[in-house]
């Protein structure tokens, strides 16, 4: 008994419905972990540089920076964003990573430019409001941290274009803060400089001909600011924030954690690259930052910009250490997006006087292009292959039984043959029922015989086999009425003179003894209550006699066994058909619930 349970317990998991469940539960989960978990698992290993400060001996708890680059949220009113839109795509990208991300609770947060992917040609302030709105609303954060922003190119602009707004820089300062600031943070001073606007002056200083020591910076502009700073001498470490990377040769390399690639000087309608050579000397040379990050190449680049034996003292160092972090939107110029980690100390809490006040790290976000062809796209082959052999052995298995004959499976499911009954001429005529269920006559009864079947809650039924050669005559009891009720069982619906099944005597009326006798088709209105789907019956009377009609849903098995029918004419187009339409709606009921949960996924973080 207990093999035979094993046995039913075994054919129980491996059955059809199991494994459709299982399917249905495997590609929820997976779209639960692509869609939402792996930016979780992204920052498993993410932490913050503080270890790196410890081990030098410090005991002050680092202040935390958080560096953004890059974001370029869309504009949903000039892109005409759809749910399934490619900037749709790259909004949701960013809830998600920045969901994660607030979860490393950083102190201060620093955005290196191109914050709006088209702040540059909004016209409008309304307009601008309710993008800057939507930005906020993306990238929250708690009240007591400050947010400072470095503009980008795509932000304010870069040179001159009708296309681009006059105001881009007087909205970018109104709702983002000041082009150009310095703050004091850990003991740090931390110098934010407009980079395109330094491009666009640089390029009017260029023009004219003139060097940076002859040139009479613009009122308020970023060379401006450069030289103030320098005025205000303090022994505080400068770290530098600028959009656009600094000047350095095509043939540096940025390190092993880069993608592709270096950066290039190039420029065109509205970017450049980098900043110039000079522009670069006069920056480093004037500011003499310890540590420099920029953005806006997209990729990761790590690189030390060497500084003149002459402008150094003997306190100063000579290398100038510059990363340019990785975009945080998703890119086809990168596979994974990232971000900045900065942990800053007080200078005084050093152990040595030379010792590093700062230490930072990359983190990474997850590839969605990885993503599709590693997991989705593996996953989807095997899932049709799974279904696919499931419907080939259904089909197999449904072939199998169909070429039982009627009497092998008769005998299988009844030791003896029952008797035939009575050897009266009523059987000659009547057939009993066989279990492959009832059959229409194959002929029409002679026209002697009428046969009047009323429409009522019960109706008896018979069937009838058409006289054949070997057959009884056409005078045979069956063409005439033979009541065959219970006694008193009449009604206005079911009178006596209708031949109808009987189940309770067993004692025809010529005293035969019936109880091996078959039995008849069942009534309609026994298959009615059995029937589970809704219908609708109306009952009216025409021309003297009452009628019924019936309006009922087709059931599941009667649109399988519709589309996969496999008569006669068509054996072999209904079978590819049956097991097509079995494949697709199998399909439909594995993909339906992951859909759903995509849906709902996406529509959380649109």
């Amino acid at each position: 008994m207990s093999f035979i349970h094993e046995k039913r317990i075994r054919s129980r998991l491996c059955s059809r419905n199991t494994i459709i469940n299982l399917l249905r539960f495997f590609w929820v989960v997976l779209v639960i972990w692509c869609e939402f978990g792996v930016f979780f698992y992204s920052l498993s290993d993410c932490k913050w540089p503080d270890k790196e400060l410890k081990e030098a001996g410090s005991t002050e708890k680092p202040t935390r920076v958080l560096l953004i680059a890059d974001p370029q949220l869309p504009n949903p009113r000039r892109s005409g964003i759809s749910w399934l839109h490619y900037d749709a795509s790259s909004t949701r990208y960013l809830r998600k990573g920045w969901s994660v991300v607030t979860r490393l609770h950083p102190h201060v947060v620093v955005w290196l430019g191109d914050v709006l992917a088209s702040g540059r040609y909004v016209t409008n302030e309304d307009e601008y409001k309710n993008y800057v709105d939507e930005f906020k609303g993306i990238f929250a954060t708690d009240k007591s941290v400050p947010s400072y922003f470095v503009p980008g190119n795509r932000d304010v602009g870069l040179g001159e274009s009708s296309a681009f707004s006059k105001n881009a820089r007087k909205y970018f300062t109104e709702y983002f803060g000041p082009v150009n600031q310095e703050i004091d943070l850990a003991g740090h001073r931390l110098i934010f400089i407009d980079a395109p606007g330094l491009v666009d002056e640089d390029y009017r200083r260029h023009g004219k001909g003139k060097q940076y020591e002859t040139w009479t910076p613009a009122m308020g502009g970023p060379i401006e600011f450069i030289a103030s700073v320098a005025i205000r001498a303090s022994s505080s470490p400068i770290i530098l924030f600028s959009h656009i990377p600094l000047s350095r040769p095509a043939s540096t390399s940025c390190g092993p954690l880069r993608e592709k690639g270096s950066i290039r000087a190039s420029a065109g309608h509205g970017y450049q690259n980098m900043l110039g050579k000079e522009t670069t000397r006069f920056v480093l040379h004037t500011l003499r930052p310890a540590v420099v990050f920029s953005g806006d190449n997209r990729d990761y680049c790590n690189m030390t910009h060497q500084l003149s034996a002459s402008d150094a003292n003997v306190l100063a160092k000579t290398t100038a250490r510059e990363v340019t972090v990785k975009s945080f939107s998703p890119s086809k110029h990168i596979r994974r997006p990232g971000f900045q980690l900065l942990s800053l100390i007080p200078p005084d809490s050093a152990v040595s006087h030379h010792g590093s006040t700062f230490a930072d790290t990359h983190c990474l976000l997850p590839d969605t292009f990885r993503i599709f062809n590693s997991i989705y796209l593996p996953a989807l082959v095997l899932t049709a292959i799974v279904l696919l052999y499931l419907n080939i052995s259904t089909g197999r298995h449904r072939r199998r039984f169909s070429t039982l004959s009627p009497v092998s499976a008769s005998s299988r499911s009844r030791p003896s043959s029952p008797s035939r009954g009575p050897e009266s001429a009523i059987w000659a005529n009547w057939s009993p029922r066989k279990s492959s269920g009832p059959t229409s006559p194959a002929v029409a009864l002679p026209p002697s015989v009428t046969v009047r079947v009323p429409n009522a809650k019960e109706i008896f039924t018979f069937r009838a086999l058409s006289p054949s050669a070997s057959g009884s005559p056409l005078d045979s009891p069956l063409l005439s009425p033979i009541p065959l009720f219970h006694a008193g069982h009449e009604d206005e619906m079911n009178p006596a003179h209708y031949p109808s099944q009987h189940h309770s005597d067993h004692v025809w009326p010529s005293g035969e003894d019936v109880h091996e006798a078959p039995s008849f088709i069942p009534s309609p209105s026994a298959r009615r209550s059995e029937r589970k789907w809704p219908s609708w019956s109306w009952s009216f009377v025409f021309r003297g006699r009452r009628r019924r009609i019936t309006i009922a849903l087709p059931t599941w098995g009667e649109m399988k066994k519709f589309y996969a029918s496999d008569s006669s004419d068509s054996m072999y187009r209904g079978k590819r058909r049956g097991m097509l339409w079995r494949l697709g709606g199998d399909s439909m009921s594995v993909a339906l619930p992951a859909v759903v949960t995509w849906a709902l996924i996406g529509w959380l973080f649109f």
